[in-house]
């Protein structure tokens, strides 16, 4: 649950306290003193019922000395005690003035000599009536809440009780005689009363305004947050070690929990040194080589400045080793692309205790932090530069196996040149896999460069470059997977590759399909021509067939004609014999020959493949 402190709350703005076990609403009245007329006590936030709570005597002896009045001993005794402990404990003890005594000679007691007391009724001064606005029998104790308008009658004055608009009691004496108290009418305007007469209460206190109220509009006290349970520190700890401390949440019943002192002892917990104040639950501690002994307490403090106690850890015994040297250099290429890759050097370092364990690099983006970007025992690392970054610049230091460091072997910053990669369009996204393909297929694509670049594209075919151009930007290009292209492939799953680059950077679209042909058909790209009638042929197909492959070979001599005369003649080519044309009519064309061969797979699945096809005719 939100909450905000009590002094922020505008005047007029409501609240709410328990009082006699029910959440009752007051009114914020005014923040701070009212003049200086005023206690240096009555500076917080002045509250008001804002209801009557119920009607009483203001004196029981009909006479006007509120310092000793029924009304005044009643609100700091039984009435104080019907509120929340909480509270009550909080409500500031104030001097207010007053005019003490009764009848109506005296003058007011003011500062310092005001009337000390918890709870009070607000004074006719205090509510806005004066000597112009009502008559020459205003007390005056007192000086205009915030809240409160001057004038007699108007509407903030009044108050109601059981729903119904009520008189109620003020504070000031009615200066005509020594049995009369102001009050407010139900109308809002001014009215003097007799002190024996049974009117409403409406109790007034100061409140500190760093109390809280909820967004409720409860107000709450303020309390410490829980000590943290746990506190957790490395039982083996090398001095010159950046170890990590954590600890447990703590809790808070305002929710006001803001953070964590964490505190170290080198010396047993003889002394303690502040090492780190914040919200999180762990932090990062350098431990100085040297450094004989360590222990860690932690304690929680709220937005109130209110502290938990401390957990304390146990004391741990530091080892203390030689860190590595410095690596000897570090080299970064000069030349820097944005959205490529660099890879940086270092040279070796030397460890006394002879337990050098690798080495840490670090990157710096556009001056900020620095990132750790490698650990190993490598002298290299290839690093990616993003896109944006207008320089980059890196550091190392090498540890060893008690994570000693030694210090940091720097670079100059680099400036990255931010060159946009040719963008390539096609209908399928990279990584597309295009399925199954029986036979052979294009693919459609575009590229352009946004820095208006020369764009080299190539075209790869699994990994064989196919192609190599310079392109048009947004001009349509074709990868063809076609005739020999396809042929060539065996079946099974192969990969397209479209790169496009601009001299400086390159964008690859990658595809995948599956290469699936069950069958063949061969035949001449154009039939061939004789002088003579064609009556005899012998072919040879060159490959492997298996033996329950369906396969057929058919001839023509006419192969000119609009419905050529196609002969099987698988028999003969399977022996090895010539064929002899039973098609003897002279062809309406001249004569021509040409082949067709078709091949598919048997029932076992077992692949073929024809290489060539050889004979001839006469």
């Amino acid at each position: 649950m939100a909450t905000a402190k009590l002094g922020t709350k505008a005047v007029g703005s409501k609240v709410k306290i328990k009082i006699n076990g029910t959440l009752r609403n007051f009114i914020v009245v005014n923040q701070g003193k009212p003049s200086s007329l005023y206690d240096s006590t009555c500076d917080g936030t002045w509250l008001l019922m804002e209801d009557i709570y119920e009607t009483r005597a203001w004196h029981s002896s009909n006479v006007n000395d509120y310092a000793n009045s029924d009304i005044h001993k009643y609100l700091n005794g039984t009435w104080l005690n019907l509120v929340d402990a909480n509270i009550r404990n909080a409500i500031k003890q104030v001097k207010i003035p007053y005019r003490p005594g009764s009848g109506t000679s005296g003058t007011v007691n003011s500062g310092a000599n005001g009337l000390s007391c918890k709870v009070f009724l607000l004074s006719d001064r205090e509510v806005g009536y004066t000597k112009t606005n009502v008559n020459q029998y205003i007390c005056d104790d007192g000086a205009k809440l915030a809240y409160f308008q001057d004038g007699n009658g108007t509407a903030e004055k009044i108050a109601k009780y059981n729903g119904s608009a009520t008189y109620w009691w003020l504070r000031s004496p009615y200066l005509v005689n020594s049995t009369g108290s102001w009050n407010c009418y139900s109308n809002g305007r001014a009215g003097g009363s007799g002190c024996a007469d049974t009117y409403g209460i409406r109790p007034a206190f100061i409140l500190p305004s760093d109390l809280l109220v909820s967004d409720d509009g409860s107000v709450s006290t303020n309390t410490a947050p829980t000590t943290p349970a746990t506190i957790n520190v490395p039982t083996t700890i090398n001095g010159g070690d950046n170890i990590t401390v954590s600890w447990s949440a703590s809790t808070d019943a305002e929710n006001n929990l803001e953070g964590y002192e964490l505190e170290r002892s080198t010396n047993g917990g003889s002394s303690w040194n502040n090492v780190y104040k914040g919200n999180a639950t762990r932090t990062t501690n350098t431990v100085p080589f040297g450094t004989e002994s360590v222990m860690y307490r932690v304690r929680a403090y709220d937005a109130q400045g209110l502290y938990s106690g401390y957990k304390s850890s146990s004391q741990v015994t530091v080892v203390n080793n030689q860190p590595p040297s410095v690596p000897a250099s570090i080299t970064v290429p000069n030349e820097v692309l944005g959205g490529g890759s660099l890879t940086v050097t270092w040279g070796v370092s030397t460890d006394s205790d002879g337990n050098l364990s690798g080495y840490a690099l670090e990157r710096q983006v556009d001056g900020g932090a620095w990132t750790e970007v490698f650990r190993g025992n490598a002298l290299n690392f290839t690093d990616t530069i993003t896109r944006g970054w207008a320089s980059v610049a890196y550091r190392v230091r090498a540890y060893d196996t008690r994570t000693a460091y030694s210090g940091y072997a720097t670079s100059e910053a680099r400036t990255v040149n931010n060159n946009t990669p040719p963008a390539i369009t096609c209908a399928s996204p990279t990584g597309t896999d295009l399925g199954t393909k029986t036979e052979g297929f294009t693919v459609g694509y575009s590229v352009n460069d946004p820095d208006g670049d020369t764009i080299t594209v190539k075209e790869r075919v699994d990994g064989a470059e196919k192609r190599s151009f310079t392109a048009t930007p947004d001009a349509q290009n074709t990868l063809a997977v076609d005739g020999d292209t396809f042929m060539q492939l065996l079946n099974g799953p192969h990969a397209l590759e479209i790169t496009a680059s601009d001299g400086k950077a390159a964008t690859a679209h990658k595809l995948t399909f599956t290469k699936s042909v069950t069958s063949a058909f061969v035949t001449l790209e154009a039939p061939m021509e004789a002088d003579a009638p064609i009556t005899i042929c012998v072919l040879s197909v060159i490959g492997f067939i298996p033996a329950d492959a369906e396969y057929t070979v058919e001839v023509t001599n006419n192969a000119l004609d609009d419905n050529p005369a196609w002969e099987d003649c698988t028999t003969a080519v399977k022996t090895g014999a010539n064929y002899i044309f039973e098609n003897k009519d002279a062809p309406t064309n001249t004569p021509a020959f040409n082949f067709r061969i078709n091949a598919s797979r048997g029932p076992s699945g077992e692949g073929g493949y024809i290489t060539s096809v050889q004979g001839g005719f006469q």
